[in-house]
């Protein structure tokens, strides 16, 4: 079993109070680790063990005695309040080596309880599971608790490990202007999310510089580089509100890329990070293209080529503007059956023996991406 103590060093508390001399300060007990964010995100692909710890804010001169508890209640309140959907983890999976943590004399920090997770046969790709622990009792000493850290979130998830598809020398085209699939008629959608996990091998070095990732041609289209900007920024162009990132994005690296539209401002997310926005009341969306083959592609566009060279991953488009938070959640995979998702394209399996050149839409909406050659496969693409 892979052991991984989780100890962070303390902020100093001068961050966190604003104090002008030392008899305004008051020394305080909190998770370490808890400083900046009471969340502590970690990603396991095997059985783990995790050791959390209390620290006071200063050395004490007592022994201080503190009792931590797992509060399950506290996952549904913290989804309630942060747009988030995560899921408890069953006791049959985790234990806790012990609830009494004891900072003593002349230290500043406890001796870590262990966290074990001793199965992931509950995990699921799509889930992302939440233990939240509690300080509960102190003793000994007159630190209090800090209250912004009384309780720590522990946010973790399975590592994923999948295929993804090779672009050099291909590209999909998508149906959604086939009004028999799924959803009907999409040539008004008054919101709208593209996302995809990208890893680019290499950036246009040829003008206009443009690497299409995916979108409609002069529409609304996600694409990287333009004559006008760096070959590696990333932008969202057509429909007369161009929006275009900060900074550049990375070659061989797997991104996150997304765009949102919920009928006023297009976002630009790289990693789940807000990179930019414009105001944008364009009104609704067709995603059915416009004339001619100004169609939905992920690789290309319709008229230009364009190509991204690399490798592409879990695409998704929703009928739906999500949150920075949506985003941050589903880097690695969501639901098919997530409210709002109209095609969602893992990238990593052909619909069937006899058509290898088409990726399934997972949703059962039929909107099946279709390459213009059989997929090569990349092995052993992780996530996160």
């Amino acid at each position: 079993m892979k052991t991984r103590i989780i100890l962070f060093i303390a902020a100093l508390l001068s961050v966190l109070y604003s104090c002008k001399d030392a008899d305004e300060f008051q020394n305080v007990i909190y998770f370490t680790g808890t400083e900046n964010s009471p969340v502590l995100k970690i990603s396991i692909e095997e059985p783990t063990d995790l050791g959390i710890s209390v620290r006071a804010s200063a050395i004490t001169k007592n022994d201080i005695n503190v009792t931590v508890a797992v509060n399950e209640a506290l996952v549904d309140k913290y989804n309630k309040e942060n747009g988030t959907n995560y899921k408890t983890l069953s006791t049959d999976i985790y234990s806790i080596s012990n609830t009494n943590l004891q900072i003593k004399a002349g230290k500043y920090i406890s001796e870590p309880l262990k966290l074990s997770i001793k199965s992931l046969n509950e995990f699921t790709d799509e889930d992302i599971y939440c233990v939240p622990m509690e300080i509960k009792n102190v003793q000994g000493g007159d630190f209090p608790v800090l209250d912004a850290s009384r309780i720590i979130y522990l946010v973790i998830n399975k590592t994923i490990i999948t295929k993804a598809a090779d672009l050099s020398g291909n590209y999909f085209k998508v149906d959604f202007e086939n009004k028999d699939l799924g959803k009907g008629d999409l040539s008004a959608v008054n919101e709208l999310t593209m996302e995809a996990r990208i890893y680019v091998d290499r950036f246009q070095t040829t003008n206009p510089f443009i690497s299409t990732i995916m979108g409609l041609e002069e529409n609304f289209l996600l694409r990287i580089g333009d004559v006008t900007i760096d070959n590696n920024q990333l932008q969202l162009a057509g429909g007369g509100y161009p929006v275009t990132s900060v900074n550049g994005l990375s070659a061989n690296a797997w991104t996150h890329v997304a765009v949102t539209y919920d009928g006023s401002l297009i976002k630009l997310y790289v990693n789940g990070e807000l990179e930019s926005y414009v105001e944008a009341p364009r009104g609704p969306i067709n995603l059915t293209g416009l004339d001619g083959d100004r169609k939905f592609y992920i690789g290309q566009t319709a008229l230009y080529g364009r190509y991204l060279y690399g490798k592409v991953s879990e695409v998704r488009v929703w009928t739906k503007a999500l949150t920075k938070e949506e985003i941050q959640n589903g880097i690695c995979a969501v639901s098919p059956t997530s409210d709002g998702l109209l095609a969602y394209w893992k990238f990593n399996s052909a619909k069937s023996d006899t058509e290898l050149n088409v990726v399934p839409d997972l949703t059962g909406n039929g909107y099946h991406a279709k390459g213009i050659r059989n997929v090569s496969w990349v092995e052993g693409v992780r996530c996160p």
